[in-house]
């Protein structure tokens, strides 16, 4: 099925001329005009099925018996048929949100990720993954409810953020089951586990890569990965800052790894005691759009240096402004009675 608003409206168009004509619109007489529009216009035609199907979905015509009706939401876009903008807005708000087309979509829009600086945003390349048609991903951006934001990302329409149907469905939970819980939870952590390793072994290779452009070859072959071995480090790798006489490492560095490209990271409480120890020698490495296929990236590794002082995790200063925190979860312990 091919939807394209311009074709849906043109389908509408011709169910009010049969209405104006005959006083009620039977479906083969729609679909007998459709023909003939198709004649008319070549490629770019009405195919009646899938636009009868479409305008009873989203609730733009009824069936009325063996005829059809157009609804108030029908003939409000007819009303406004020379205004894209209007047009988009009462197919958002009345149709894609509020029919049985929701149903289609909701779910989808639900895993938008969701962050202060960047409202509701999903990776490109993954984003016809949330839904089960190619076509409904088409129709949400032809009328602009999804918008792309840059080459990697598509946002949800700020119009549209408080609006009640999204808002209401993301605070939702479907029932799920122990085992599909466990079996959700695992695969998510292995996912992660492999985008974390993928991650690791780029930052490894750029310290190497970076050392030895300084002439620091010595320094660059002993560069190390110790999460494996050392997993509650509170960081992933030693490393150099530049020449060191006694080889011994004076760059710590914890990485965060993921495919999209808004930074976002999960840090520990581990992690930030580590931080906090080192100090300047602690640093942070970012690798955005991992390829996981591939095992690669196509940038440079963000890197915050001094990242206890730069992130600031507990807020200690009022005017460090350069990050957002977010608590997802609070460790709760009991007081031992006396």
């Amino acid at each position: 099925m091919t939807i394209e608003l311009h074709l849906v409206l043109e389908f509408l168009k011709i169910i009010k001329e049969r209405e104006i004509q005959t006083g009620k619109i039977i479906p083969s007489e729609v679909e007998r005009q459709c023909e003939l529009k198709k004649i008319e216009s070549g490629l770019q035609h009405v195919v009646y099925d899938e636009n009868e199907k479409f305008c009873l979905d989203t609730g733009l015509i009824l069936k009325n018996g063996n005829n059809l009706q157009l609804t108030e939401i029908g003939e409000a876009i007819i009303e406004n048929k020379e205004s894209r903008e209007k047009i988009n807005q009462i197919i958002i708000e009345n149709c894609l949100l509020k029919s049985e087309f929701s149903n289609k979509i909701m779910p989808g829009l639900a895993q938008f990720h969701g962050d202060k600086e960047n409202g509701f945003w999903y990776e490109k390349n993954e984003v016809f993954r949330l839904f089960d048609s190619s076509e409904d991903l088409k129709i949400l951006r032809d009328v602009g409810l999804l918008v792309k934001d840059d080459d990697d990302t598509i946002k949800i329409n700020s119009e549209f953020y408080q609006n009640e149907t999204i808002t209401g469905y993301r605070k939702k939970k479907k029932p799920i089951s122990q085992k599909d819980l466990e079996a959700e939870l695992r695969k998510s952590e292995e996912t992660k586990k492999k985008i974390g390793l993928i991650a690791e072994k780029i930052v490894v290779n750029y310290e190497r890569r970076r050392l030895e452009e300084e002439g620091c070859v010595e320094e660059a072959k002993r560069v190390e990965q110790i999460s494996q071995d050392w997993a509650n480090k509170g960081y992933d790798i030693e490393s150099f800052d530049g020449k060191s006489d006694d080889l011994i490492p004076d760059r710590f560095i914890e990485v965060k790894g993921t495919t999209g490209k808004n930074f976002s990271i999960f840090w520990s409480q581990n992690e930030i005691e580590a931080a906090q120890e080192l100090g300047v020698k602690y640093w942070i490495y970012f690798v955005r759009e991992i390829d996981v296929e591939n095992e690669t990236a196509p940038n440079e590794p963000e890197m915050i240096p001094n990242a206890f002082y730069e992130i600031d995790p507990f807020d200690n200063d009022p005017y460090n402004k350069k990050f957002v925190k977010e608590s997802e979860s609070i460790h709760v312990t009991k007081r031992q009675e006396n």
